[in-house]
């Protein structure tokens, strides 16, 4: 799938993102702050069941349908990727998968500064979630990997941000290794 990611313009306007799968462009209803860690960790620890699998898939419509409404009140309920679209709360949309995909981008985003931006300190925060699957998606996972997230969500953080209003960022679901700060040219994923 390719995203194209494209900043607000003014203070009138909003981040949009366009998912492009088999040749098909449709509006994503994508919170880019949010999702941007999303997408490197659930790249790189190769979920394939979290958020982006699920907009690849074509999951959220509703979410998608009012992210392009006119109606401003529909819009702001189509900037957060759920059944808040539809007015069900998360327990009940939110499936295993992105469940797990969101603690995880959680505990490498770290956005509350809980511990150290470590791979010891991601270990730590998501022993602390009490997941068995977790536990055994992290026991496959090396640190050299999770540094490369850390290091990937603030890069790719950035560059968001780096970005002027109209700007716009291409990327792909999944995200090749070769993209995120820290990937070496020996590394032969980094070719992708």
């Amino acid at each position: 799938m390719e995203i194209t990611l494209v900043k607000a313009a003014g203070a009138r306007d909003g981040d949009r993102a366009y998912l492009e799968v088999n040749g098909l462009t449709r509006r994503g209803p994508v919170h880019v702050v949010h999702d941007l860690p999303h997408l490197v960790v659930e790249s790189l620890l190769g979920i394939q069941d979290g958020l982006w699998a699920e907009l690849a898939a074509g999951w959220h419509a509703a979410a998608g349908r009012a992210a392009t409404a006119r109606d401003h009140k529909r819009q702001k309920l189509g900037r957060i990727v759920s059944g808040a679209a539809a007015g069900v709360p998360a327990e009940a949309w939110l499936t295993p998968g992105h469940r797990r995909a969101k603690t995880i981008t959680n505990c490498v985003a770290n956005r509350w500064g809980d511990g150290p931006d470590t791979p010891d300190g991601v270990r730590d925060r998501a022993a602390r979630a009490n997941d068995r699957a977790l536990g055994e998606l992290l026991a496959r996972v090396d640190d050299t990997t999770i540094a490369l997230a850390i290091r990937g969500v603030k890069d790719l953080t950035r560059r968001w941000m780096a970005l002027p209003p109209g700007g716009k960022l291409t990327l792909a679901w999944p995200l090749p290794r070769g993209v995120f700060a820290g990937a070496t040219e020996d590394d032969p994923s980094a070719r992708q």
